[in-house]
């Protein structure tokens, strides 16, 4: 699935609109970095104001009143598939629940841009790495280094030493395997 920077725009005012902050937590803050007008895949969602999970009867009633199909992620947490000006987009929104962490410097430092009139807040590259990192993708690996050859290519930066403290936000148990997938994908920390 692909979508326009007009979809994303649209669908993130129509959030807003609905009081849902959120910052974009998957690979379009990478597509967002490289200055791309397509995106795909879906679109990954950390809302910052609401709970997911415990708030479900909110995004529930955000579908209904935009007229998008509503359902679930693999870890129960709400999805949709939001009609933007030129495209659907799935939309998944995530909470920290079971395995799946974002610690919160890592949204409240998330860098907010501005496209259409409207504030988009993403993740940074190195703690996208982080997150994948951590990820039980069997593509991960792949997927970092990826970024990592896009930064060789001088396309985004990567700051090490941002990454490396980022992994001091995790649980000290989870660092050595994240390490372990980063030096895989070249990635030395």
């Amino acid at each position: 699935m692909t979508y326009k920077i007009d979809d994303l725009v649209y669908i993130m005012k129509k959030l807003q609109e609905n009081d849902i902050d959120s910052v974009i937590i998957g690979g379009t803050a990478i597509e967002l970095e490289l200055r791309k007008k397509t995106f795909s895949g879906d679109l990954d969602l950390f809302p910052t104001n609401h709970f997911a999970l415990i708030e479900e009867d909110l995004f529930r009633s955000v579908a209904d009143k935009e007229g998008w199909e509503y359902g679930h992620t693999g870890l129960g947490t709400p999805k949709v598939v939001a009609k933007g000006p030129k495209s659907e987009v799935e939309v998944e929104f995530y909470d920290n629940i079971m395995d799946f962490y974002v610690p919160d410097e890592i949204l409240n430092e998330a860098k907010s841009i501005e496209i259409g009139g409207v504030k988009i807040k993403k993740i940074s590259p190195e703690d996208y790495v982080v997150l994948k990192s951590r990820s039980e993708d069997p593509i991960a690996i792949n997927i970092i280094s990826g970024i990592k050859e896009l930064a060789d290519q001088g396309k985004i930066t990567l700051n090490v030493r941002k990454i490396r403290e980022r992994l001091e936000l995790f649980p000290e148990t989870d660092v050595p395997l994240m390490r372990k997938r980063l030096k895989e994908a070249g990635i030395e920390v």
